[in-house]
């Protein structure tokens, strides 16, 4: 994968909390507008993929097949909607690999999504669209298993047992990022400052997980076109060049069953992106942690080495990750204070930092970027240069 794949451009739609708008309109909207950032035409394009399908996941989205159509693709030698997978970022890793192997030059990858209204689980009700659970979810629905905050609060509780990790180490994630989200005028969360108060008085949803440590669900999308590295020079705006990738689970696809939850997949997505570049994470230079859940950006800033297990919290009210530290994390405010954009955001957030597009969020002179997707089993992460 080194240096053969290229993201020649990213695109935001419109977000916000409710913009009243179709998944299909936000998601026509950001490839429109990866494309002119990468100075291409939709004839340029020989490839498309989304995550997720429409049928294995909770969360929904426009079909492939209504993007093929609405863009006015003509030539596809690539598509894949991608339903299960290591991490959000699933569509992406399947379309660098398709370059790779010559299957495709140009694939455009989006994530389109309207902020869930059910608030709740019901029996049989899994689906932000209440359809009813399939497969083994049908067992887990009734008793609310299915949403994130509980299947991840069981990690946060080991965390907390095996680490030591507190409450007040969640809250300095969980205000970095919306202190970052006041720099980004895309992100949803600006107005007063959030302190610890804030974060240790609000309402307590899974113990030990706080409804400040669950993302802020938007509506919005997210496009990234990948290429071939050398179409680079040909392209617009200078590209981000894929180094390395790490897109693995460790011992079992399952969450229910994962068998030591000091850790998560992320351990294993590490151990491959290391592996594949002599880079090491004392280069890099801003990351962007995913933090779907606060206990999960804790738990991929230890797998990936950036701090030891038992000393996260301490990293965090050190400074560290903040803007103007050696590792800036989150600089768009993550998905705690910007939104939830499925680590699609994070990819465009990568992109434009080493472009130095960033603005007062900008970190200077970065030449490496990293970007993390998942928990759980779930684990992809990337690793970028200029």
């Amino acid at each position: 994968m080194d240096g053969k794949v290229a993201i020649a451009g990213v695109g935001y739609s419109q977000i916000a909390r409710s913009t009243g708008r179709s998944e299909g309109s936000l998601a026509v909207e950001a490839c429109t507008n990866a494309l002119a950032d990468a100075g291409l035409t939709i004839d340029d394009v020989d490839g498309i993929s989304v995550w997720p399908d429409r049928t294995s996941s909770v969360f929904e989205g426009p079909s492939i097949s209504y993007m093929h159509r609405a863009l006015g693709m003509k030539t596809t030698n690539f598509w894949q909607a991608y339903g299960s997978g290591p991490g959000q970022l699933s569509s992406i890793v399947g379309a660098a690999h398709a370059i790779v192997a010559g299957a495709a030059s140009t694939v455009v990858c989006f994530r389109a999504h309207l902020r869930q209204e059910q608030r709740f689980y019901v029996p049989g009700g899994a689906s932000a669209a209440g359809n009813p659970s399939a497969g083994d979810q049908a067992f887990k629905a009734p008793y609310g298993v299915p949403a994130g905050t509980p299947r991840f609060a069981l990690w946060a509780q080991r965390q907390a047992h095996e680490y030591g990790v507190t409450d007040e180490d969640r809250g300095e994630l969980v205000l970095l990022t919306r202190d970052h989200a006041q720099l980004n005028p895309r992100a949803v969360w600006h107005g007063k400052p959030l302190t610890m108060d804030d974060y240790l008085s609000s309402d307590l949803i899974s113990s030990p997980l706080r409804i400040l440590d669950c993302d802020m669900p938007v509506d919005g999308a997210v496009a990234v076109v990948l290429t071939r590295a050398e179409n680079a020079p040909d392209l617009r705006s200078a590209p981000a060049i894929i180094r390395s990738v790490g897109h693995a689970s460790g011992p079992t696809l399952d969450y229910d069953i994962w068998p030591d939850m000091t850790h998560m997949g992320s351990r294993y997505a590490a151990e491959r992106l290391w592996a594949g570049t002599d880079l090491k994470p004392a280069d890099v230079d801003v990351a962007q942690i995913y933090d779907g859940f606060s206990t999960l950006a804790l738990a991929w800033l230890q797998d990936m080495g950036f701090v030891h297990q038992r000393e996260v919290g301490d990293w965090l009210r050190a400074g560290n990750g903040r803007l103007g530290s050696s590792m800036p994390i989150c600089t768009d405010g993550g998905q705690l204070g910007g939104g939830r954009l499925h680590a699609f955001g994070k990819v465009a957030e990568a992109v434009l930092q080493l472009r130095g597009e960033c603005g007062p969020r900008q970190v200077p002179g970065a030449e490496v970027s990293l970007v993390c997707a998942g928990g759980g089993p779930a684990a992809t992460t990337f690793l970028l240069t200029k």
